[in-house]
């Protein structure tokens, strides 16, 4: 029995953001790869970023996406259960809570011998919902955990958020860390006569913490300079005003974002809740310091005082404090020792060869056709 995957089908609700970025570095990867084929089902802002890639063996199926909506619900179920049963995916690859929610059940309607991967990229129930919301979402992740064959955590403390809140079980639960590939050039930062360049990339909402960095940055003032990159995605939060010292790049490409991450000091990322924190990553690979909230898969990748600092979430005093007392000759060597952990830790190719690696062990574990006689 062949035991390598030739058909995978992965699945996404989750628009742009980190969730988007790790699908890009497993889709470009597994093109690559000798197999059939590989089919994405994502929402269609995602081509923003997955639409770049060129593959006769690729094929996107879009949806339009509205968070919360009956209609794109729906149309995430009907999509996953056609294209499952049109091209019989060896492996069903879900990423993020609600996509994985809703593919898990309906895996009565897939076909019985494709392998279905769980990565929740976060867990719903870690997230600063009401008690009762956390509870629901617990109670209906311990029983949907059943409903597939691995459940792949992004970082060693999302594995461990869910053993202590009683979801999936060991065997099931493996942690993959997420990777990025290299990209552009690192610059020299150690004698540019000029502010402080502190950077934001990201989602414009209440879970990055945008709110904060911009409060971080009116109290700086003319001490720093700012760069914000990202935007709103189907967001209702409201964006505020900015002060002077913030630059807006909008959303962009991979490669433009490096860039820019290499022109900063210091990449400020106050998530209130993360699973991993991608683009900590992104930053140390482009050698530059990393300031993070204390929360998630962030503090599996920020070393407090090594490649970057640690502080607690809405601590908008302390962050401001961290900023004024670390120079520019240790902001550059954190960063520098942030890029041998990106080295170490965090490249897409050792995250690919595991995602891989985990399909073949599947593989072996498929039940073997009947042949019946003629």
């Amino acid at each position: 029995m062949d035991l390598e995957p030739k058909r995978i089908l992965h699945i996404t609700e989750t628009p742009l953001g980190g969730v988007t970025s790790c699908l890009d570095e497993l889709v470009r990867s597994q093109v690559a790869r000798d197999i059939d084929s590989v089919e994405v089902i994502l929402p269609e802002v995602n081509l923003l970023e997955l639409g770049r890639i060129e593959s006769p063996k690729l094929r996107l199926t879009t949806f339009a996406h509205r968070r919360g909506s009956l209609a794109t619900l729906s149309r995430i179920l009907y999509l996953t259960v056609a294209r499952a049963r049109a091209s019989r995916p060896d492996i069903i690859h879900v990423h993020s809570s609600i996509a994985g929610g809703l593919v898990r059940l309906c895996r009565p309607f897939l076909p019985r011998r494709s392998k279905v991967i769980y990565c929740p990229h976060g867990w719903a129930f870690s997230r600063k919902n009401s008690s009762m919301a956390n509870r629901v979402t617990v109670f209906a992740e311990r029983i949907l955990s059943s409903f597939c064959d691995k459940i792949i955590c992004v970082s060693p403390y999302e594995r461990k958020e869910a053993l202590s809140a009683g979801v999936g079980d060991d065997p099931r639960m493996v942690v993959i860390d997420n990777g990025i590939s290299m990209r552009g050039t690192a610059r020299d930062k150690a004698d540019e006569n000029r502010k402080k360049l502190v950077a934001f990339a990201g989602r414009f909402d209440h879970q990055k913490g945008f709110d904060t960095y911009v409060e971080v940055m009116r109290r700086l003032g003319d001490e720093v300079e700012g760069i914000a990159i990202g935007g709103q995605i189907l967001s209702s939060d409201e964006v505020p005003d900015l002060p002077s010292n913030i630059r807006l790049t909008g959303w962009l490409p991979r490669d433009q974002v490096f860039e820019l991450y290499a022109q900063a000091d210091l990449l400020l990322v106050p998530s209130r809740w993360e699973g991993f924190g991608l683009v900590a990553v992104e930053a140390m690979q482009a050698r530059t310091a990393v300031f993070a909230s204390r929360v998630g898969g962030l503090q599996d990748i920020v070393v407090d005082g090594e490649t970057g600092s640690l502080f607690d979430p809405d601590n908008v005093d302390a962050i401001v404090a961290l900023i004024r007392a670390t120079d520019r000759a240790e902001l550059r060597d954190q960063g520098l020792r942030g890029y041998a952990r990106y080295l170490a830790q965090y490249t897409a190719h050792r995250m690919n060869t595991q995602v891989f690696d985990l399909y073949r062990e599947l593989m072996r574990d498929r039940p073997v056709p009947v042949e019946v006689p003629a």
